[in-house]
This record gives C-alpha cells, sequence and structure tokens, in this order.
C-alpha cells in the first residue's frame, strides 16, 4: 500500500484569465496613447552647398503667436498670404531667414515657412531665436 503525503490536496493549474486580462488592458493602454497622424515633411535646406553665397538676406521675425510677422518695420499677418506674396515679390532669390520670439510655438515657426513656400520664396531658413 502506497501513502500519500498529503491527503487531501490537489494541485491546481494556472488561471490564464488574469494574465489575459492584463494583455488587454496593456494593448488598449497602448493603442489610446499612440498616435497615428501622418506628418507632412518640409524642406528646409533648399540651397547647394557648391553655390555661391547668395547676395542678399532677409530676415523675417515671427512676434507673437498670434501670426504677428515683420520684416523692415513692416507688419505682416500669417494668414496674410497677398502680403507676404508683395514681400517676396520684392526679392523673390533672397534667402528669407526666420526668426521666432522664445514664446512662439513651433506649428506657428512652421506655418510661416509653410505660408513662405507658398507666396513664392524659393529660399527659407531658419536662424535662432529672438532675445
Amino acid at each position: 500500500m502506497q501513502l500519500e503525503a498529503f491527503p487531501g490536496k490537489k494541485r491546481r493549474g494556472i488561471s490564464l484569465t488574469p494574465l489575459i486580462d492584463v494583455v488587454f488592458i496593456l494593448l488598449l493602454f497602448f493603442m489610446l496613447s499612440s498616435n497615428f497622424m501622418h506628418w507632412r515633411q518640409i524642406s528646409l535646406s533648399s540651397a547647394n552647398q557648391t553655390e555661391n553665397t547668395p547676395d542678399e538676406i532677409l530676415v523675417v521675425r515671427v512676434e507673437s503667436d498670434a501670426g504677428r510677422v515683420t520684416h523692415d518695420g513692416k507688419t505682416y499677418q500669417l494668414s496674410d498670404l497677398d502680403g507676404l506674396r508683395t514681400l517676396v515679390a520684392e526679392a523673390p532669390e533672397a534667402v528669407y531667414a526666420v526668426e521666432a520670439a522664445p514664446e512662439v510655438k513651433t506649428q506657428t515657426l512652421v506655418s510661416l515657412l509653410d505660408q513662405l513656400h507658398r507666396a513664392g520664396a524659393q529660399k527659407v531658413s531658419m536662424t535662432g531665436v529672438l532675445p
């Protein structure tokens, strides 16, 4: 006759239900925290390295997050494409260097770069932040 060491105790298997719950909670968390937005790319360097230094560099300043843009004492609005076209028409071959005030958001800066390209500027660059 064979004796059992622990009579009445059966070894139970590990339940997978809590593990599946945890996996689904993690899956839900990562799905909700991910962003599947498609970003547009903007070319910031359009000039070749072998090119001569341009004759004219025009500095365009973004003063506020509301879209106020200044150049040479004149004020333009970011949404005013016709005003920016007249600015670009004065010197279409110039390099437009964009400076931003410290409180200006990145989206406003990128919108200005995009508007300058739409206005006809061929060479647009970013410079340092305004003091």
